[in-house]
């Protein structure tokens, strides 16, 4: 008995002196040092080295504190003066379209910069496509091939008669098709549109004129190209093209594969290649689960998607004042004295909302125009007492106005930036669509880091290609292509740039205790680059190179 309790005492006494002040005996698989680490958390502090086990994050700091979790089975990653930060989230991107997408004709402006090139590259596929099969071309844009002659139903016809052909405007929001591609899908002049802004417009005699409006209408055009055998490498290698560009982590706003498709293609190996995080559109609603679920760490159903307005670039985009009338506006369909259109009420707004976040989804809305983002604002902000715990989501934000930036915080509303708009479209929104005016007010990124937003920055892509290095690049800079410079007040600095990237990407999707910034606990999600961000010229942002990505302590293959 005596001897029992003399090793009571000693095991005690043992507890008692680790729990004031033992070291944790804990050791790392992996250790990385000897390079500058941006650990992007509150603090915003660098360290010298981390220590990982099991793919999560054990210890950030000194190199002495660091290395105490070392032992002979650990593995030391020497960084020989790179640099080591949280891995990109790419808050909002299509990797189901830019798969579908990834075969077709390129018609788009940068590619082709003549009307002649652009329909030179549809006579070229209809020359090598056998009769029959359908034509698909992406990235139609008046604004970026100013002579450009858009297609007509009866001018597609006269391409072909013999092939369907569906074209894909650049901002991916307007379509065009010829007869062949309508009969194929049984639509007729007694179809009926899908509403809610989406349509196939008709000449006054109620005929097809090709043109088609929003994606609810371009569905049946595109549903064959879903198919599992015919997406399943392209999506893959999408997955794989946003790995090595950075992201470890991607959020697709709508146009999803299955969830279960989603799941098996982003395995590789029988690991995952990377963590997605879905969001719904009307048309997906049936892969909604009955309650959120976030036991699975590589794939996630955060919520639904709804649009308010459309495209900038076709006459979408809700404005309090009119577009400009000139010969472009004429071009893209803009009527004299437009000012777009709006595709939900406040009241539906305010109903979708209350219904998904009491059933614990995130609600996230499609908003460009001052109009749009301003009755978006109000409606989100009447939704009360709602029972998910993550933030409401405003996408694009083109014009989003600055005096409502103080009650989104209020309100749990962050935004997400579609900021290379301004690179590519900044010169033809300021002289062709907006003014100099309301172009200097567009994105307001800086604004929306000073009210505690949260904001990111993402590339819709394909819209754009998801390239992290430029959208940070421009949100530094704010110049256009052609080198003019729009709202200078609103450029942000190098390290807002990077917060943007990662860990406002991670407060967005409801996953900050886990992301986006190198913490104790956290996944050890990283990327290691060639140069400190924090130490380069905004402009000399896209010469950063990447030397290595790591999903959950790993290295991406």
């Amino acid at each position: 008995m005596k001897l029992m309790s003399k090793l009571r005492t000693l095991v005690l006494i043992f507890l008692f002196t680790v729990s004031i002040g033992g070291k944790n005996t804990e050791k790392a698989d992996f250790i990385y040092y000897n390079g500058t680490i941006l650990t992007v958390n509150d603090l915003d502090e660098i360290v010298e080295a981390i220590a990982i086990r099991d793919g999560i994050l054990i210890a950030v700091g000194t190199k002495k504190e660091v290395f105490e979790h070392q032992d002979k089975n650990t593995i030391l990653h020497d960084l020989e003066g790179k640099t080591l930060l949280p891995g990109f989230i790419a808050s909002h991107e299509h990797p189901t379209l830019s798969a579908l997408f990834s075969g077709m004709v390129d018609v788009s402006g940068f590619k082709n910069k003549s009307n002649e090139e652009v329909w030179g590259s549809l006579r070229e596929a209809v020359k090598k496509t056998p009769k029959g099969e359908w034509i698909y071309a992406m990235g139609l844009d008046p604004a970026l091939v100013p002579d450009l002659q858009i297609p007509t139903r009866k001018k597609l016809d006269e391409l072909s008669v013999d092939h369907p052909i569906f074209i894909i405007a650049q901002s991916i929001h307007s379509f065009w098709a010829n007869t062949k591609a309508f009969e194929e899908i049984g639509l007729s002049r007694s179809s009926k549109d899908p509403g809610n802004g989406s349509y196939y417009e008709r000449d006054s005699e109620g005929d097809f004129t090709g043109y088609i409006v929003e994606s609810a209408a371009a569905g049946p055009f595109l549903e064959r190209l879903k198919s599992p055998l015919r997406i399943y490498n392209r999506y893959t290698l999408t997955l794989d093209n946003l790995l090595h560009s950075g992201f470890t982590s991607v959020a697709s706003l709508g146009y999803n594969v299955p969830p279960l498709f989603a799941k098996i293609a982003a395995s590789k190996n029988f690991k995952p290649r990377i963590r997605q995080f879905f969001y719904l559109v009307k048309d997906e609603l049936k892969y909604l689960p009955g309650k959120p679920d976030s036991s699975d760490p590589y794939f996630q159903i955060l919520g639904i998607k709804l649009w308010h307005d459309g495209s900038p670039y076709m006459g979408g985009m809700y404005l309090d004042d009119p577009y400009l009338n000139n010969s472009l506006t004429e071009k893209m369909g803009i009527a004299p004295g437009s000012n777009g259109n709006s595709h939900l009420t406040e009241l539906e707004i305010i109903d979708l909302a209350k219904k998904y976040s009491d059933l614990g989804w995130q609600v996230s809305v499609h908003a460009q125009g001052d109009k749009s983002n301003r009755e978006v604002l109000t409606a989100l902000s009447k939704v009360e007492s709602v029972t998910s715990k993550l933030p409401f989501r405003v996408e694009h934000c083109l014009l989003l106005p600055i005096e409502n930036l103080p009650t989104m915080k209020k309100n749990r509303i962050t935004p997400s930036f579609h900021i290379n708009h301004l690179y590519y479209y900044g010169d033809v929104l300021q002289d062709s669509l907006l003014g100099e005016t309301r172009a200097n007010l567009i994105l307001p990124v800086k604004s929306s880091f000073m009210n505690n937003l949260y904001p990111t920055l993402h590339a819709d892509s394909p819209m754009f290609p998801a390239d992290a290095f430029s959208l940070m690049q421009t949100a530094i800079t704010r110049k256009t292509k052609s080198g003019r410079i729009l709202g200078a007040k609103e450029a942000i600095t190098n390290r807002e740039a990077i917060r943007a990237m990662t860990v406002n990407g991670a407060y967005q999707i409801g996953m900050k205790d886990k992301l986006g910034s190198l913490e104790v606990g956290k996944w050890a999600d990283m990327v290691i680059l060639d140069k400190n961000p924090y130490d380069t010229r905004g402009e000399d942002f896209h010469k950063i190179q990447i030397q290595k990505v790591l999903l959950n302590g790993e290295e991406a293959k």
